[in-house]
Formats: C-alpha cells, sequence, structure tokens
C-alpha cells in the first residue's frame, strides 16, 4: 500500500484483456483503488 503523498510507481496496469494503461494517465483522472484478481482472464 502505498501512503499518501508517495509518488505512484511508473507501470502498466491492464484496464481489459489486451488493453494496457499506465498507472499515471489512470491516476490524472481520479482516485483509483486497483483490486487484482488472479485466473480472471485465464481458463483454470
Amino acid at each position: 500500500m502505498l501512503e499518501a503523498g508517495r509518488p505512484i510507481p511508473d507501470v502498466a496496469v491492464w484496464r481489459a484483456p489486451r488493453t494496457p494503461v499506465a498507472l499515471h494517465d489512470l491516476a490524472a483522472e481520479g482516485r483509483l483503488l486497483l483490486f487484482f484478481y488472479l485466473f480472471d482472464w485465464s481458463a483454470t
């Protein structure tokens, strides 16, 4: 978890399958809540 005021890491996250977006771009739109769900797009 990042503390308030800490810089956002320079990484890309997936908005949808084959649709990466820079975390900085998402943060520019407003507050973020990132949720990671393992196996969301897999057959298992």
